[in-house]
């Protein structure tokens, strides 16, 4: 059986508790008819270990006899369904170095999740960072490594589309977070396409949740910086204060925000999220902009905060 071997090592990276089933809870149940990137990165891992299956994403016929044999050879439940217990047998330690379909299942994943990376297979630099960057993002241990907690927090419901691709699939915190952008706009006199610029980044950066914790030392809703002169880790974790930062309005901070940009309105949602945050990842906001424009079509009522 391989969910034994697979815990013993996770256990001597120390990258989970050794607390039976931990790992496996939140896995999704993902069966015939199930689609969308947990199923692609499914099947990728059923290559990994064998049974070679399309990674299409639709999960049918060859995918759930896939599912059935790979739980034959492990000694799981025969059921032909992938849950909790069979995609905990199913994921595998990765690291820097590694390459080939369990690599190419983590880089679907993370794509899924907002995270830019080249489906190539091949855990280089840049999966390590979106490793590092997802793990930072969801209070996970920040060490680039690819364990069952890491897996856990990867795989979604199961569905054909990410939490948060959608307003009505938005947290409360994450609408009340989306309201203080758009407020903070309106009172800097920014029209709706600066809200846009602000919400993509921000979903972008931390979904939506002013988080204490990112890359370096990086917080809040836009990950600014307090070392790269951005505020105090006080005021970057304020959601009113680092809107004001991110549009270019804020007196704590004399780096430049949106409205600083020349000719900011005239560029992509992500040239112009570009511009202010000077990401390693400068093509990443632009996979938000629906979603913003959705958030906007909803919230566009709110109060201007001045």
């Amino acid at each position: 059986m391989l969910l034994a071997p697979l815990v013993a090592a996770a256990l001597a990276l120390g990258l989970v508790a050794a607390t039976p089933g931990a790992a496996s809870a939140a896995y999704p149940n993902l069966r015939t008819g199930s689609t969308g990137p947990d199923v692609t990165a499914v099947q990728h891992l059923l290559t990994h270990h064998g049974q070679s299956t399309p990674a299409d994403g639709q999960f049918g016929d060859g995918t759930q006899a896939a599912v059935s044999a790979f739980q034959q050879g492990s000694g799981l439940v025969v059921d032909g369904v992938a849950g909790p217990q069979t995609i905990a047998a199913l994921v595998v330690p990765l690291a820097e170095g590694d390459s080939g379909h369990a690599v190419q299942a983590l880089q679907v994943l993370l794509e899924a999740r907002g995270h830019a990376v080249l489906g190539d297979g091949d855990f280089g630099p840049q999966t390590a960072q979106a490793v590092r960057d997802f793990q930072a993002a969801g209070g996970l241990a920040v060490d680039g490594q690819v364990g069952p907690q890491t897996w856990t927090a990867l795989f979604g419901t199961g569905s054909s589309s990410p939490p948060g691709s959608t307003y009505d699939s938005l947290s409360d915190e994450q609408k009340a977070n989306a309201r203080t952008i758009i407020g903070v706009g309106k009172g800097a006199g920014v029209g709706e396409q600066g809200w846009v610029v602000a919400l993509a980044t921000a979903m972008q950066e931390s979904t939506l949740v002013n988080v204490d914790y990112g890359d370096r030392d990086s917080l809040g809703l836009f990950q600014q910086r307090p070392s790269q002169g951005w505020g105090t880790e006080a005021q970057v974790q304020d959601p009113v204060l680092s809107s004001q930062a991110f549009y270019g309005t804020a007196a704590h901070t004399p780096n430049p925000g949106l409205l600083d940009i020349a000719g900011w309105e005239s560029m992509s949602v992500t040239q112009a999220a570009q511009a202010v945050q000077r990401s390693a990842y400068p093509d990443a906001y632009a996979r938000w902009e629906g979603l913003a424009r959705d958030i906007v079509a909803h919230e566009s009522g709110t109060a201007p905060i001045g």
